[in-house]
């Protein structure tokens, strides 16, 4: 949209990411697109205000992927007639962004999908409700929350932003590819993917495959593929955005290793790790906290659980992607490299030191 000539569109590589390739042939070599292009600006602010916390309502929580916090805020939002945009499975299965303005639609944002999201027209979708007044919550990546910030160009008072603490994009190719084999094995249709149900407890982290005539079935090959760094995006190996300094409002995610902490508040079914990064969303959180249990935490361990620090990719991962588009099972090739051998061990052990050697330097 910021091209004045139109230079610029978004090409799938061979892996199945987006990318954007510009048309030498119309470029005007005017340089906006690097002016606004998210990854050139990491403009972070952060007041560093960690806390536990999960909804007081136990339907709500259990049908939440963590706390239920971004179900709390979506409410806030709707019922002072705003807009939620947050990522949600279409009718093929595809993560995709949209925006609900009624909590009931709301509910199709929650629950993780472990899968890059196609933003669509959102950016500008925003951008229309704020400046028609409108109470806007957007949540998402924090590339996509910041890729947001710079689309606007300016703040908003009206626009709330609440990124989700990412683990790495995979790619949306393969999840495509993971659903049409479920479906040819099966003889039917996948109805959706619960990559976090909480039917088997909140730490229980096999995702249940849903069909279109009910059948539920538990199947862990993509999300086993996903913990072991072998589907992410290239760039989220280095992505700039992945530290402890936020570029949003809020920041959500699971309180991985609770028991590690001496917390008043007790995990029943998930609980929230969030972040008050701004003014704007202290003032919010006063207006919001009756409805859940929480507790501040005074120090940044928690993040040791969670992900504010890049991850090494799978020694495996360039030679799986480079047979993804063969005549092969996507279910057994993701199997196939998602096993750690000693030697895998030994190798990972070494990129780290390497790499915390580097980063000293």
């Amino acid at each position: 949209m910021i091209c004045p000539v139109g230079a610029i569109s978004m090409v799938e590589d061979y892996e199945g990411f987006l990318y954007p390739e510009i048309d030498k042939d119309k470029c005007v070599k005017c340089n906006k697109c690097k002016k606004i292009c998210s990854n050139f600006n990491p403009n972070n602010s952060y007041l560093e205000k960690l806390y536990a916390g999960y909804t007081k309502i136990e339907k709500d929580l259990n049908e939440c992927s963590s706390g239920g916090m971004f179900y709390i805020l979506a409410k806030y939002v709707i019922e002072n007639h705003g807009i939620v945009f947050g990522v949600e499975f279409d009718e093929n299965v595809r993560a995709i962004h949209n925006y609900a303005d009624n909590l009931e639609d709301c509910k199709k944002f929650r629950g993780s999908k472990y899968v890059r999201s196609d933003i669509n027209n959102s950016y500008q979708e925003v951008k229309d409700f704020l400046e028609d007044n409108r109470l806007v919550l957007f949540t998402g990546t924090p590339c996509q929350c910041n890729a947001l910030k710079v689309f606007l160009k300016k703040n908003y008072e009206n626009l709330i932003l609440c990124d989700v603490i990412c683990h790495n994009n995979p790619s949306p190719k393969v999840l495509k590819k993971y659903i049409e084999e479920l479906e040819e094995k099966n003889g039917k249709k996948v109805k959706n993917i619960y990559f976090r149900s909480k039917e088997n407890t909140w730490k229980n982290q096999t995702p249940i495959i849903e069909y279109d005539d009910g059948q539920r079935q538990e199947e862990n090959s993509f999300f086993e593929a996903f913990v072991k760094e072998l589907l992410g995006r290239p760039s989220c190996y280095s992505c700039v955005f992945a530290n402890k300094k936020r570029v949003t409002d809020f920041t959500i995610g699971d309180l991985w290793g609770v028991e590690n902490f001496n917390l008043n508040i007790k995990e029943k079914n998930g609980i929230s790790l969030f972040t008050i990064n701004s003014v704007k969303a202290e003032q919010l959180f006063e207006k919001v906290k009756n409805e859940l249990y929480y507790e501040k935490i005074e120090s940044d361990a928690p993040y040791n659980n969670n992900h504010y620090k890049n991850t090494l990719s799978n020694n495996h991962r360039n030679k799986f992607y480079k047979q993804i588009n063969k005549k092969v099972s996507i279910i057994k090739l993701m199997q196939k490299y998602s096993k750690i051998t000693f030697v895998d061990r030994v190798q990972f052990k070494i990129r780290r030191t390497m790499r915390k050697i580097k980063n000293s330097n």
